[in-house]
């Protein structure tokens, strides 16, 4: 059985956690939880982040969210920057991502919380939003960074943190240092998980670190004071490495 519950009015499909809804008492939610000119008067908008669109922080009985607008990147944006080709429900990147989101919840991995989604679909192409739990207390580590540079448990816990992921076949497509998080637990986090997937085999996991390497020397060039050095990176190999050899 699915754990997405879907309600339809007229071409708009959300999607929905039914146990986390349940959990936290919520109603079930509606068209207006994705449009920030049209929340309803329960919520609160606490803070907003610009990147390739906007993304918005809610407050909702005392709970905080966290609101995504499927945006395009490079050059087909110029063509269509939320636009993309109808397949089918199952094979929209927020059904997707939920999808994968319920399973890293299920398998403890710190990721954040799905909550819902949205699917409109115009003729043969779609547009969506993704609502997840805001990560509390939680950091970006390139923000961290360009504060104070991370001792040497905390790299080699983010290597573990990702050996974890890992070990359960979960492929980051964008795993740059922006998409990890440090709480004030010092716990890390993975955010950002569309286009995301679990994929088969061992090779790609060199590549994925390989990604992330190369989002942290483009950072450290660009930022006189990043708190990144070669010998942080040999720490963070050392915590991936950490978890026992590849099955």
């Amino acid at each position: 059985m699915s754990p997405l519950s879907c309600i339809q009015d007229n071409n708009h499909f959300i999607f929905y956690i039914n146990a986390t809804f349940k959990e936290l008492s919520l109603s079930p939610p509606s068209l207006d939880w994705f449009n920030v000119e049209r929340l309803p008067n329960e919520f609160d908008i606490i803070g907003q982040a610009t990147g390739r669109g906007t993304t918005w922080f809610l407050r909702y009985q005392c709970n905080d969210y966290v609101l995504r607008h499927y945006k395009r990147g490079g050059a087909v944006a110029r063509v269509s920057e939320d636009s993309f080709i109808y397949l089918s429900l199952s094979r929209t990147r927020p059904v997707q991502e939920l999808s994968l989101l319920v399973k890293l919840q299920r398998w403890h991995l710190p990721a954040p919380r799905p909550i819902a989604g949205l699917v409109t679909r115009n003729g043969l192409t779609w547009q969506g939003d993704l609502i997840t739990a805001k990560i509390d207390g939680a950091e970006d580590v390139h923000n961290v960074l360009l504060q104070r540079p991370l001792n040497t448990m905390e790299w080699r816990h983010i290597g573990a943190t990702i050996r974890r992921f890992h070990q359960r076949q979960v492929f980051h497509h964008d795993l740059n240092i922006h998409n990890i998080m440090l709480d004030s637990e010092g716990q890390a986090w993975l955010i950002d998980f569309d286009k995301c997937g679990i994929k088969r085999g061992n090779g790609w996991k060199r590549a994925n670190l390989k990604r992330l390497l190369r989002s942290l020397e483009k950072e450290s060039k660009k930022n006189s004071d990043y708190g990144f050095e070669e010998r942080n990176w040999q720490s963070l190999l050392e915590g991936y490495e950490s978890l026992g050899p590849e099955s």
